[in-house]
C-alpha cells in the first residue's frame, strides 16, 4: 500500500516540483492543498502518513496548522517536516515548538526531503 504524503504550500511551483521528483519513486501517494484551511480538511478526511508543511500561507500560518494538528488525539501522532523560507535560528525553534518533527529551509536538496519522509513513514 503507498504511503500518503501531503504538501500543504501555497506556491504551486514548489508543489509541482516535490511531486514531480517524488512520483519518479515508487511507494508514494502525493496530494496537496494550497493553504492552511484545504490542508486540515484534507488530513482529516485522507490521513496521510507524513504532512510536509510551508510556515507562510494565506488564511492560516503553517505553525497554526502544525500547533491544531499537534493539539488533537486523533492526528497528533503523523509526523510533520516543515519546509520554509524562513530560516532564522528563531524560526527554526518556533516550529518545532509548534511540535514540528522536521525543519527544512528552502532552497532545499530534494534528497535530505525523501530522507526524511523515508525517516518517518
Amino acid at each position: 500500500m503507498d504511503k500518503k504524503v501531503l504538501i500543504i504550500e501555497d506556491y504551486p511551483a514548489t508543489v509541482e516540483m516535490i511531486i514531480s521528483y517524488m512520483e519518479s519513486l515508487h511507494g508514494y501517494a502525493l496530494d496537496f492543498a494550497l493553504d492552511g484551511p484545504s490542508g486540515l480538511a484534507k488530513i482529516d478526511s485522507n490521513k496521510p502518513d507524513v504532512v510536509l508543511l510551508d510556515i507562510m500561507m494565506p488564511g492560516m500560518s503553517g505553525l497554526d496548522v502544525c500547533k491544531k494538528l499537534k493539539g488533537d488525539p486523533k492526528t497528533s501522532k503523523i509526523p510533520i517536516i516543515i519546509v520554509s523560507a524562513k530560516v532564522s535560528d528563531d524560526d527554526i525553534k518556533a516550529g518545532m515548538a509548534a511540535g514540528a518533527e522536521e525543519y527544512l529551509t528552502k532552497p532545499f536538496d530534494m534528497n535530505k526531503l525523501v530522507e526524511l519522509i523515508k525517516k518517518y513513514i
